[in-house]
């Protein structure tokens, strides 16, 4: 994408969030997820030169499973890398809200510096209370977001525990990755988009009611989205592994932006806000 078509996003110097979702490392040839890592690299970069700190909405690998031993899939380990020396240059631990392509975890992604979290968490800023999650479901039955049986059944603890003991790393990680594979391709598409049109219901209808917060960032869907009233706001952080498109909160307003891999900057995504 060139920059010239886009309006650059200026970045005061406050605490700004930029939120990442579905980037899917794993899910694309070689070729296109080396350039994937690359890029992450360079947003990376471009995070700590101007004090962005970074939330993950989950789906960042296609398929994660950690085994005991830090033994982990041979998926993107030199973002992973550049996101641990982040860490350590910038004194922060990046939020990791997983989702269910990379739920499986063992303790590795917090030994390089991430904040792990499986459900939701509420960011309190100085002016805004910011709900993140992924999007495909919580467990609190308060929350009225069920997770689809087949998720709750992934993501329980008896599951993941067979399955390491039945599977070595190798034969675990193909199974994985076969069955990441099978879901898109099998995936209704007038389903999914009920699911869709349920989730960012849902996301509305919590920010409207839910008085501990002002607004709710996710992703899952891959569609982009930003809705704006009376000072409360939902936003879907859309697809980067395909669409490199972002969430940011910057100078205490939402935006869609995109990451201009020519200029190595965030632009404007040119996606108005839905009122």
């Amino acid at each position: 994408m060139s920059s010239t078509e886009k309006n650059s996003t200026a970045i005061l110097p406050t605490r700004s969030l930029l939120f990442l979702s579905d980037v899917h490392l794993g899910a694309y040839s070689a070729e296109k997820n080396e350039v994937l890592e690359n890029d992450l690299i360079r947003l990376i970069d471009y995070c700590a030169e101007h004090e962005l700190a970074i939330v993950i909405l989950g789906d960042f690998f296609d398929f994660w499973m950690e085994y005991p031993g830090n033994r982990v899939p041979p998926l993107g380990q030199k973002v992973l890398q550049r996101f641990h020396d982040f860490h350590k240059q910038t004194n922060s631990h990046t939020l990791f809200v997983t989702g269910n392509h990379d739920n499986w975890t063992n303790g590795y992604l917090r030994s390089l510096g991430f904040d792990v979290e499986h459900e939701y968490r509420i960011i309190e800023e100085s002016t805004v209370s910011i709900m993140v999650l992924h999007g495909d479901g919580l467990k609190d039955p308060q929350m009225r977001l069920p997770r689809p049986a087949m998720h709750r059944f992934l993501r329980n603890s008896y599951f993941t525990t067979l399955y390491r003991k039945m599977l070595p790393p190798r034969f675990g990680w193909m199974g994985m990755r076969l069955f990441s594979r099978s879901s898109r391709k099998s995936g209704n598409r007038k389903k999914n988009s009920d699911r869709h049109a349920i989730l960012d219901a849902w996301a509305r209808n919590r920010v409207l009611t839910d008085d501990r917060i002002q607004a709710i960032v996710y992703g899952h869907h891959h569609q982009s989205l930003l809705w704006k009233q009376n000072g409360l706001t939902c936003m879907n952080c859309g697809c980067f592994g395909t669409d490199y498109t972002l969430g940011l909160y910057a100078n205490k307003a939402f935006e869609l932006v995109t990451w201009d891999v020519d200029s190595k900057t965030l632009a404007t995504s040119g996606i108005n806000a839905d009122t």
